[in-house]
């Protein structure tokens, strides 16, 4: 994985649009984080890694912020959780809580 990465720094290196290829990357990065489809995480840090090493941190400031949101939404989801398990069930009900959205 890490000589694909190289491989794709190198080509980016002979890009004259590379404002261009930021928002491609971005678009893509966010789709892939949203939807869990991206094949590993570590592997998407390092290529932000590299980009940063490569064009610096203004470059990657707004990827590296995609992570820390989804780190930010992931514990928040999961200290949710852990909180509507501790809220005792109301006698004679079956649910622990309900919720209704219009």
């Amino acid at each position: 994985v890490d000589a694909e990465l190289q491989t794709v720094v190198t080509v980016f290196r002979y890009l004259q649009d590379k404002d261009v290829f930021e928002n491609y990357y971005k678009q893509h990065l966010a789709k892939r984080l949203l939807t869990g489809k991206s094949a590993s995480e570590e592997a998407e840090k390092v290529m932000v890694s590299l980009l940063k090493a490569e064009c610096g941190y203004q470059f990657t400031s707004k990827l590296e912020g995609m992570f820390n949101d989804m780190r930010i939404s992931r514990d928040t989801r999961d200290a949710y959780k852990r909180h509507i398990k501790g809220i005792p069930l109301a006698e004679g009900e079956g649910k622990g809580l309900d919720l209704e959205v219009d």
